[in-house]
């Protein structure tokens, strides 16, 4: 997306949208009130002080991109006249009240991408409604299929959700994708499109095949526990049913539990039999489990991916950092913060794609910092953050 220019007017819930654009090489400006962005101002934020360029939050999805602060309206329409995309989380009223609304931009510039992403989308019963990333969750589906299992087909616990704004993140990233595909349009036609993203929708897509299965059968998906092993250390193990696998994958886990003297009644031959393995799983799991008591979790996990199981261990995430995989993959990058004296370590690429590489190689912007060099860049003969 090298020469591509993006205007980014959002609040914390579609930031990740323009770093992934930024990612590919897009110039992202993102206009700032005076005051900051509100993300800015969440926290953690740097040695626990508070600032508008010390939220660690703000950091994380606003690298690579350009801090531009601007005054007005008249000077948020300078900048999207002269820009190729413009993402936005506005309302259709506060778009409309900006100087923003669909028609407008296009006199303006009849090129420009808008890109608008909302909750609910810019129309139906429910556009004007409110909604964090629980609610969208909620109402998508898919906290209804994460959490434990029935007893006696009653739930006695409740539905649980992840913690990352995951409705969010995966809207963002359905809304970049949704950029480049008009991008490409225009390229075709010369002419650019708006395109409404609503967060609901694309959490309706989380369900996986929950929803697919009650539209083809009728029936409804009931949730269930992750099956983990905990290993010696208290270290647990996602250890999925072998059974799910195919036969092949039955005989690498005898070989593993005979190895380890706990396969007891397993080694019986007539567990080579999936009718007759799913009648004495609990055999099959109690054998597991002796494994488990005999090894931490490292050990555990990485005898069962020899004997071809796709186990893991659970890790916290800043475990994370120190996954020899990822760093042998070079998933990590520093990024020097000169305004704190300090290196950086962020998350990289989501992708490896050598011919069209998505990269980071600058770190967030400070409030405003990139005000006086972005006007003469793309607003020429129009002064810095003021419209004529």
């Amino acid at each position: 997306l090298a020469g591509v220019r993006v205007v980014e007017l959002t609040d914390e819930s579609a930031e990740y949208c323009g770093r992934l654009l930024a990612g590919l090489g897009a110039d992202v400006v993102k206009a700032e009130p005076p005051d900051g962005a509100p993300s800015r101002h969440v926290g953690p934020f740097l040695d626990d002080v508070p600032g508008p360029d010390r939220s660690l939050a703000f950091w994380a999805d606003n690298v690579g991109k350009r801090s531009v602060t601007v005054a007005d309206d008249e000077s948020l329409g300078a900048l999207c006249a002269a820009a190729d995309v413009l993402v936005h989380t506005l309302r259709p009223h506060e778009a409309a009240a900006r100087g923003l609304a669909p028609g407008a931009l296009e006199a303006k510039n009849d090129r420009l991408v808008v890109c608008a992403l909302t909750p609910f989308g810019q129309d139906g019963p429910w556009a004007d409604w409110q909604a964090d990333d629980l609610v969208l969750m909620a109402l998508g589906g898919s906290m209804a299929a994460c959490g434990y299992a029935p007893v006696d087909g009653q739930y006695d616990t409740p539905p649980l959700a992840c913690q990352g704004d995951q409705a969010w993140r995966t809207a963002s990233t359905y809304a970049a994708i949704a950029v480049l595909g008009a991008l490409l349009w225009r390229d075709e036609s010369g002419r650019g499109q708006f395109i409404d993203v609503s967060a609901h929708e694309c959490s309706a897509s989380m369900t996986e095949w929950h929803l697919m299965t009650y539209l083809c059968s009728g029936q409804v998906f009931k949730r269930g526990p992750h099956p983990t092993l905990t290993a010696a250390d208290g270290r647990q193990v996602a250890a999925l049913n072998p059974d799910f696998l195919g036969p092949h994958v039955f005989a690498g886990m005898l070989d593993m539990l005979e190895a380890d003297g706990v396969a007891g009644p397993v080694s019986d031959p007539a567990f080579a039999d999936p009718g007759h393995r799913a009648a004495h799983y609990g055999d099959v799991w109690r054998a597991l489990k002796r494994l488990a008591e005999k090894h931490d979790g490292e050990e555990l996990y990485r005898l069962g991916q020899k004997a071809g199981l796709p186990w893991g261990v659970i890790r916290a995430p800043e475990e994370v950092l120190d996954d020899a995989h990822l760093r042998a993959r070079g998933h990590f990058v520093e990024l020097e913060h000169d305004d704190v004296g300090r290196t950086v370590t962020y998350p990289g690429a989501p992708f490896l794609a050598p011919a069209s590489p998505w990269v980071m190689e600058r770190r967030p912007p400070r409030l405003g910092e990139h005000t006086d060099e972005v006007w003469p860049e793309w607003c020429i003969g129009v002064p810095a953050g003021r419209s004529q």
